[in-house]
């Protein structure tokens, strides 16, 4: 019986752990924030960056995921704590620019600013700051490589 109860806690665990990191359901960035995705998991293909500040000493990040590079219209934040692991980002130095942004994928890949990667997480409202401030975010972020990169800018 104890082995049953014992088997069947670890199914549901296992399930509720899959269903926290599976794909979400792709939306266009400007539907992402709609009231209706609340709580809902979603996906968006874009680029990250870093935001404008936060405390080395934070434990996680939420990094800006937007439509190109091009544009701050329809950001999005993500959640990404730090480190060297699977869907994590990696600590920047003190003086940061994007170009230090360093994100290991679910699959363990690493990408930079440059890449563009797929989004899924569980929608949330948050306001960010500005520049690429956004109204919305995605909790328990799990990272994909997208479709595509655009050429570094000039420095």
């Amino acid at each position: 019986m104890r082995t049953g109860i014992l088997l069947v806690c670890a199914m549901a665990g296992a399930w509720a752990q899959a269903a926290l990191f599976a794909p979400g359901v792709p939306v266009k960035f400007e539907d992402a924030c709609a009231k209706a995705n609340q709580g809902k998991r979603l996906m968006v293909e874009g680029y990250v960056d870093f935001p404008v500040r936060f405390e080395n000493s934070d434990k996680t990040v939420v990094l800006r995921v937007r439509p190109s590079l091009a544009s701050w219209e329809y950001t999005v934040g993500a959640s990404a704590a730090f480190g060297h692991g699977p869907n994590n980002v990696e600590t920047p130095p003190d003086s940061y620019k994007n170009r230090d942004l360093r994100l290991h994928l679910a699959d363990g890949q690493l990408v930079t600013y440059w890449n563009k990667v797929k989004v899924s997480g569980t929608m949330y409202y948050a306001p960010g700051a500005a520049p690429g401030a956004y109204t919305c975010a995605l909790k328990d972020a799990q990272y994909a490589l997208g479709s595509g990169s655009q050429p570094p800018f000039p420095k």
